[in-house]
């Protein structure tokens, strides 16, 4: 073999070399965990292991987890202020997707404003034949009689029904984070 080949190889070489190298020392796991965010206001990342399903939150919130036995409630919320949201997952043994008809059947007295059904983005899409249907989401404004106006988002998943919350005067947050929610 010629000279030049021979640094050809070796330059090859060293060029895979760096490459591994850089990706055990320097590839920070901050950096995977958290890649890639759909929206840069929302920096952190909500895993839940036992369902198997992430969403992203902004930075300043705490995530409390207040469920107890089949029941999973998780509250972010924002320290020193009423910026909040809340995820609420429970046990649904009905096919997706839930409508307005099926949600009065348990509460009678909910009043639902503009109820819209719209795509959740980490659901994939399933097949009218599968049975399962959970990849549309309604979402509709409420009242509360504790807390007043309310957007609530409410969709079926892998044997769940998963209802977020949050004021009304904060739909834009919640869109901002359902956008994110998605299913490993």
């Amino acid at each position: 073999m010629k000279i030049g080949n021979w640094k050809l190889i070796i330059l090859i070489l060293s060029v895979v070399i760096g490459f591994f190298w850089y990706l055990k020392y320097y590839k920070s796991e901050d950096v995977v965990q958290n890649y890639p965010f759909t929206n840069p206001e929302l920096a952190l990342r909500y895993e839940d292991e036992e369902l198997s399903f992430l969403v992203d939150y902004p930075e300043g919130f705490t995530v409390n987890n207040t469920g107890e036995e089949n029941v999973k409630v998780l509250v972010f919320s924002k320290k020193d202020s009423q910026e909040s949201f809340q995820i609420f997952v429970m046990p649904y043994d009905e096919p997706g997707p839930i409508t307005p008809e099926r949600i009065l059947i348990d509460q009678p007295n909910i009043v639902m404003k503009d109820p819209q059904t719209v795509p959740i983005a980490g659901l994939p899409a399933m097949p009218a034949h599968a049975g399962q249907a959970g990849e549309e989401a309604l979402v509709f404004f409420s009242t509360d009689p504790d807390i007043g106006d309310v957007r609530e988002v409410w969709f079926v998943h892998s044997g769940h029904l998963y209802q977020a919350s949050t004021y009304a005067k904060y739909d834009e947050l919640l869109a901002k984070v359902m956008v994110t929610f998605g299913f490993k």
